[in-house]
């Protein structure tokens, strides 16, 4: 039996495939070693995941792709996670980055992106991750994500500058307010799946122009600072994973062809590509 894992930091799938191609679907929260304790993360798989399992034993070979993973020191310290609780299995830990190019490219040479609670992208050769434009994270970067949408978002709501009948929807929806917003971001473990939760209310007021020119010009500052910085990238194909390109894939179009830029496949989530890619290799 083989177990992909696919991690972002809200959420993990997992899939655990037997010999006879029979697989079994499991959902965790997600892991990332640069907000999360290796007692954490041992904590949320005996909680989350080990309890509902009864083939802990004969999972030979776990291959967990994560955010949070690019660094030697953060890969090996989810890795320790895993052996801590699968024992007996050969533990594979690799970049979503990685994940995402082999999900949505297979062997094909491209441009991989990711966004979803946080972005990233990537040169994939068909292979490997040959070449990152570091996303920098929350406060410094992850341009094009479901957090840089909310904090833009949320700054336009505390600094008084949405439309009125915007800011009345707004509180409407959500009670918490300046004070609460900030002790969130700034106080509370996870304050990109605390902004990246506002993209609920991005997606239902996409007519509006205020809310449509927010996500563009979110999607255009990932273009911008990361994507062209790909000595290729006009000539690649530029694919994308995650939820937040997902569901706002025709802003995201209309911005890869104003760019310039010829826009590949775009999924909600790796992992059904994952299990493809690897079922064939095993």
């Amino acid at each position: 039996m083989i177990a992909i894992a696919d991690s972002g930091s809200t959420k993990t799938s997992w899939i655990f495939i037997d010999n006879s191609g029979k697989s079994y679907s499991y959902k965790t929260d997600g892991f990332n070693p640069y907000y999360q304790t290796r007692e954490n993360m041992v904590n949320n798989l005996q909680n989350q995941l080990i309890a509902y399992l009864e083939f802990t034993d004969v999972v030979d070979s776990i291959y967990f792709y994560g955010a949070g993973c690019e660094q030697p020191a953060k890969t090996e310290q989810v890795a320790l996670a895993l052996r801590q609780a699968f024992p007996e299995s050969q533990i594979h830990v690799a970049h979503d980055l990685l994940a995402a190019a082999k999900a949505v490219l297979g062997d094909k040479e491209g441009i991989a992106c990711i966004a979803g609670t946080g972005s990233n992208s990537c040169y994939y050769d068909g292979t490997n991750v040959i070449e990152n434009v570091n996303s920098l994270g929350l406060f410094l970067g992850d341009e094009g994500s479901g957090g840089y949408k909310g904090k833009i978002l949320l700054k336009a709501y505390m600094r008084n500058n949405l439309p009125l009948d915007l800011k009345q929807k707004f509180e409407e929806k959500y009670t918490d307010r300046t004070a609460e917003m900030l002790d969130n971001i700034y106080s509370k473990p996870f304050p990109s799946r605390y902004l990246a939760s506002f993209t609920p209310f991005i997606t239902e007021n996409i007519q509006h122009e205020y809310i449509y020119n927010l996500v563009y010009k979110s999607f255009e500052d990932q273009f911008d600072n990361c994507i062209s910085k790909y000595a290729r990238y006009k000539e690649l194909e530029v694919c994308y994973i995650g939820s937040v390109a997902f569901f706002l894939k025709d802003i995201l179009a209309q911005v890869a062809k104003d760019k310039g830029v010829t826009l590949g496949k775009i999924i909600r989530n790796p992992i059904e590509g994952l299990v493809e890619y690897h079922t064939k290799k095993s």
